[in-house]
């Protein structure tokens, strides 16, 4: 999956209301949804270039230490391991 296709692929989910809380798309769905079609570290990749362009904006859970550590797990860290749960369309 080009950067171009996982573009168009992350803001097709987070349009969709089944997948979505709010307008709100969680990271771990994402993975999911993307399965093997493109490595963990690309994901991570496209995810933290997209929020740097503005097309998405990336954002912590709330009370992300309350969460099971195998869904902590499946957040985006930035380089210096801030986490993001969250991802909604700007």
């Amino acid at each position: 999956m080009s950067y171009d296709e996982f573009k168009v692929f992350v803001r097709d989910l987070i349009q969709r209301e089944d997948l979505t809380n709010h307008g709100l798309l969680p990271v771990p769905t994402l993975r999911r949804a993307v399965g093997s079609r493109i490595a963990r570290a690309e994901t991570d990749a496209f995810l933290l270039r997209m929020h740097a362009e503005g097309l998405v904006h990336l954002l912590s859970h709330v009370e992300f230490d309350r969460l099971p550590a195998a869904v902590r797990r499946e957040a985006v860290c930035t380089p210096d391991g801030q986490p993001f749960y969250w991802i909604r369309l700007p």
